[in-house]
């Protein structure tokens, strides 16, 4: 027993400081997708691609809406992949901690 006791202390501490020093995400993490409405052209290819189908467009009011949610994203990238104009990129992002579904919501909107 004293073995394993000696053994522990001298290997030291094997765990990160976070939160308070946060982790990097190595090369070719797929964090969260986000949109860039200066690229986007509203052609809804990644609504149809989104394997759980939580990108959606709608149309009302003089204006188009594409949304994403966090909710149920599964980080795939087939949105990405999809979009031709490089409208979608993951980011590295991952803290994606909410208390209600609506923070976990975002949209861009052009005037048509």
């Amino acid at each position: 027993m004293f073995d394993i006791l000696k053994k522990t202390l001298e290997t030291g501490s094997q765990t990160t400081k976070y939160p308070q020093i946060p982790d990097i995400a190595p090369a070719g993490f797929r964090g969260k997708p986000e949109l860039l409405s200066e690229k986007c052209t509203f052609c809804g290819k990644c609504t149809t691609a989104c394997p759980p189908g939580v990108i959606w467009l709608a149309e009302g009011d003089g204006e188009k809406i594409l949304t994403l949610s966090y909710c149920g994203c599964i980080f795939c990238g087939r949105c990405e992949e999809v979009c031709p104009e490089g409208a979608i990129k993951l980011s590295g992002e991952y803290e994606l901690a909410s208390k209600t579904k609506e923070d976990l919501l975002t949209s861009i909107r052009r005037k048509t």
